[in-house]
């Protein structure tokens, strides 16, 4: 039997748009394609009737996971703000396979959906994919 609180989430997400989050990044300073990035993912947000909730635009390294700028959008799923986090291209997130793959299963496991506007990515296909490297992972640990 489901529990009040989760028929209430439940609710609450069918019952309105779902709430977005834009993030925008590029490893060098370039306003101009932040800002081609930003455009794009505010009129696929509006085609698709998600309700942006907060937006990141920021030149920063995709080495390191603890940048400001996704530091700020796990801020607001930690809240329970954020249904999708809507991104260019998987590569925005990430450079390290590894620790983007662990980002993304902490977002599946809060809830959130990550929506790439030019399709590459699925949270099936990670799920799948961040299992198989920790297997082989393991198996290299023995």
């Amino acid at each position: 039997m489901m529990d009040k609180r989760r028929k209430v989430a439940i609710y609450m997400r069918v019952a309105r748009a779902p709430r977005a989050w834009i993030y925008c990044q590029t490893a060098r300073p370039d306003a101009f394609a932040l800002r081609v990035q930003q455009n794009a993912l505010y009129d696929f947000a509006g085609k698709n009737r998600y309700e942006v909730v907060g937006c990141t635009a920021r030149h920063e390294s995709g080495v390191e996971m603890a940048r400001p700028g996704l530091v700020e959008f796990a801020n607001a799923v930690l809240r329970g703000g954020v249904d999708i986090l809507l991104v260019h291209s998987a590569s925005r997130l990430g450079r390290d396979p590894y620790a983007t793959l662990e980002f993304i299963d902490w977002l599946v496991e809060h809830g959130v959906e990550i929506v790439c506007m030019n399709g590459e990515l699925s949270a099936l296909d990670t799920g799948w994919l961040l299992r198989m490297m920790q297997t082989v992972q393991n198996k290299a640990d023995l």
